[in-house]
């Protein structure tokens, strides 16, 4: 065999493994070793096609690995305020993970025919992109990856093989992924706990523009409604009873569940206790387009994670000051 061969190999096929090299060098002998016709139903035949298969099914395992941490990575970016935190070891992490894929999408035609594209795919770097993260993931017709991960989980349950045989470079990538990723999330947590106390979203709105965009506090945008529709229809009619004590039953053309309705609109547990307080099969809808802060802490509404949201999106905050009480002197 030509020396120069597998190096050739593994540089064209983005292999790093010298194991996984040799086992599509001994597919091509296979092949190779007679005529197509020996080999169609001969035992060799079905050793290269299980190789070949074991390859491509490993690629699906690998890729729904690094695709879930890739997605995990930008989430923490989109849900929290990063500018002052130490970024260099989960933006490294990210950048090595997101390589890694388009490594195994340019040998994977199936990974890379899926129409929901991965998110990777809009941002292959993290640093810098501050504020374009935050304008996309402020869009609720966009999501961070779920569609796309769902669809290469498909394709590892269909091959039979869910659990990833990484390389020894790939492993060491995905090991300290998975500790920036901790330490970054521990990094987050403390930041939250010195400033949750310094500031406070003073009441919430909601506003429904005639193009059906949901915007609450101006600032964040719930998934555009389309005229006619279910979702319009309870928009629309929820604000024509605004404000009501008594729930009202809205007229609709579907028999879907009021609470999957909004749920799909972006409506998740805490804008549903804030904006729709009664969500019943039997009473119908109770609907306020706003709400202050201590209506909010009165009814118990847990409103942390959408306060950090809405701060990060720079809605209109109070900060607490100081009062004369607290100078010592």
């Amino acid at each position: 065999m030509n020396n120069n061969i597998k190096p050739e190999l593994m540089k064209l096929l983005g292999i790093t493994d010298e194991k996984v090299a040799d086992k599509v060098l001994h597919y091509a002998k296979l092949v190779n070793d007679g005529t197509t016709t020996m080999l169609i139903n001969s035992d060799s035949k079905k050793q290269a096609q299980n190789l070949l298969d074991g390859l491509r099914a490993n690629d699906f395992a690998v890729a729904k690995a690094l695709n879930e941490r890739v997605t995990a990575i930008f989430d923490m970016f989109a849900n929290n305020n990063s500018m002052s935190l130490d970024i260099t070891a989960i933006n490294r992490s990210y950048v090595l993970l997101v390589n890694s894929l388009k490594k195994i999408y340019t040998r994977n035609d199936e990974l890379s025919a899926i129409k929901q594209k991965p998110i990777w795919e809009y941002f292959d770097i993290i640093e810098g992109c501050e504020h374009e993260i935050s304008e996309y993931t402020n869009d609720w017709n966009n999501d961070t990856g779920q569609s796309h991960n769902a669809r290469v989980n498909k394709l590892c349950i269909v091959s039979g093989k869910e659990d990833p045989d990484y390389t020894v470079e790939l492993k060491q990538i995905v090991e300290n992924a998975d500790k920036a990723i901790t330490a970054f999330l521990a990094e987050i947590e403390e930041d939250k706990s010195e400033q949750d106390n310094d500031w406070t979203i003073p009441e919430y709105s909601l506003i429904y523009k005639d193009d059906g965009t949901i915007l609450i506090n101006g600032v964040m945008k719930l998934k555009k409604t389309q005229a006619g529709q279910a979702s319009d229809m309870i928009m629309s009619q929820s604000l024509a009873h605004d404000g009501q004590d008594v729930p009202f039953k809205p007229k609709l053309s579907t028999s879907r569940p009021l609470t999957t309705i909004i749920g799909d609109m972006g409506f998740d547990k805490t804008l549903r206790a804030i904006f729709f307080p009664t969500i019943s099969k039997d009473k119908g809808l109770a609907f306020r387009s706003r709400i202050t802060r201590g209506e909010a802490d009165a009814q118990h509404i847990d409103t942390k994670e959408l306060d950090r949201k809405l701060k990060g999106l720079n809605a209109e905050v109070t900060y607490s000051g100081i009062l004369l009480d607290d100078i010592p002197f």
